[in-house]
């Protein structure tokens, strides 16, 4: 008896990976008010602005740490006293939505609306800016609610880990070293008056807006320009802002959390900022580092050792340098053990990077490119992002350009010029009663106790 065997069809394999840029964007300026930067993304029926003003938490005052923070939540209150909710629901009638917050570098605004109502969302948002209430008892109630927020983020190893990171990194009293949204201290003091004066300094003409989505026929720019006629700074500029860069180490300290059944660790060191020709090979370290389940912290410290669920390694980007950070949660009892395998798994760079590791690291981070920005927000984002650092509206393009030409010889050189093995930062969040001595007995650093 003869069996016939179904003819099936070849297995289907990935065809070539689609040739993809960056979008680019048609600059351009508003009188007397922001730059703006118009990309045009057909398809995209949801647009997205993006404006960014140069009004960060690192030009606040003295004493005044949580003020710029403070005025983007306020801003959201609207033009009458508590009308949050009302300003909310307006933009919402138009499918749209309003966002605001602060970074070191910027206050940023975040408009997504139907491009077929984007006239009428940016009016709305053209209210606001000239004229916000900006009402005492809104500021009080939203103090109360960031000191919860403060004492939620007091409980969170994480939060607290990489909050002390910027402390030890940074010289003490520089606005870098402080919390960007400020401590209980400083926000408990603000006041609806200072909240005014530090909106009233912002000047739109030192900012940026975005307008990106299929703007086919939509005079975005003319209907921004309408929107912010006769928004002007009405105070003294802010002063300029702290650009202190961080310090080397070596550093060991303990954030004391009695009781805790893990310690969270965190590693820092200073690097160079994104303007600078290393900074995609740094891209690539960190990934190889800590960039996914295969990389080599987890491979030793979750896959051999048993020690952590995941660690990760990355680069934080402010305005005028970077930070290298790796991070993770490991057992209490085994902290001393898992520092001293994460510290050698970093220092292992230094003896190079394999051809195929690199490779594999660049395809993770520059294939995932298309995807990552299919949206109109997530490109207004990144172009937001870079007008902000002063970057220039091709840096992302040219990021990904410089990323897919990086070697691995290029990222064991940029690790070991930019990160010192023997200056390292090490933050650990943990029971010091018991991971303390085991600690010390390694010698890492000198080793100090936080309360």
């Amino acid at each position: 008896m003869t069996t016939l065997i179904p003819d099936f069809p070849a297995r289907p394999v990935p065809g070539p990976m689609p040739a993809w840029a960056f979008p680019t964007g048609v600059a351009g300026r508003i009188p007397g008010g922001p730059a703006t930067l118009r990309c045009d993304l057909p398809g995209r029926r949801l647009a997205a602005v993006r404006l960014v003003l140069d009004a960060g938490a690192g030009r606040e005052s003295t004493g005044q740490d949580g003020v710029a923070a403070l005025t983007a939540r306020v801003l959201l209150e609207g033009t009458e006293p508590g009308g949050g909710t009302k300003l909310a629901a307006a933009f919402e009638r138009l499918g749209a939505s309003l966002h605001a917050y602060t970074d070191l570098a910027a206050l940023r605004v975040l408009l997504d609306a139907p491009v077929t109502r984007l006239e009428k969302a940016l009016e709305l948002l053209g209210e606001v800016l000239r004229g916000p209430a900006l009402d005492d008892a809104d500021t009080r109630r939203l103090v109360r609610e960031r000191l919860e927020e403060i004492a939620q983020e007091d409980a969170a190893p994480a939060s607290r880990a990489i909050r002390e990171l910027r402390a030890q990194l940074f010289p003490a009293g520089s606005r870098p070293a402080k919390h960007t949204d400020g401590s209980k201290e400083s926000v408990e003091r603000l006041t609806g008056e200072q909240v005014r004066a530090y909106y009233s300094a912002i000047d739109p003409s030192e900012g940026t807006a975005v307008i990106t989505g299929d703007l086919t026929g939509v005079d975005a720019e003319g209907a921004l320009a309408a929107a912010l006629e006769g928004w002007r700074a009405t105070a003294a500029p802010l002063p300029p802002p702290d650009t202190a860069l961080p310090t080397p180490g070596p550093r060991l300290v303990i954030v004391d959390r009695p009781g805790s059944v893990q310690s969270y660790l965190c590693v820092g060191h200073g690097v160079p900022g994104r303007d600078h020709a290393d900074w995609p090979a740094l891209t690539v370290a960190c990934h190889v580092l800590g960039g996914g389940l295969t990389s080599r912290l987890n491979a030793l410290l979750r896959e051999e050792k048993g020690y952590t669920y995941g660690m990760r390694a990355g680069l934080v980007r402010l305005r005028h340098c970077g930070i290298f950070v790796a991070q993770g949660a490991v057992h209490t009892e085994v902290t001393a053990d898992a520092l001293t395998d994460m510290l050698g798994a970093l220092r292992s760079v230094l003896e190079g990077v394999g051809e195929g590791e690199c490779r594999t690291a660049v395809s993770a981070l520059a294939d995932s490119a298309p995807s990552d920005y299919e949206t109109a927000r997530a490109v207004a984002s990144e172009l937001a992002d870079a007008a902000s650092a002063g970057l220039g509206a091709d840096y992302p393009r040219r990021y990904l350009e410089d990323l897919r030409a990086v070697t691995a010889d290029g990222v064991t050189r940029a690790y070991g010029e930019h990160i010192d093995q023997d200056a390292l930062t090490v933050v650990i969040v943990g029971d010091a009663g018991k991971i303390r001595g085991p600690l010390e007995d390694r010698g890492h650093a000198p080793t100090v106790v936080e309360g």
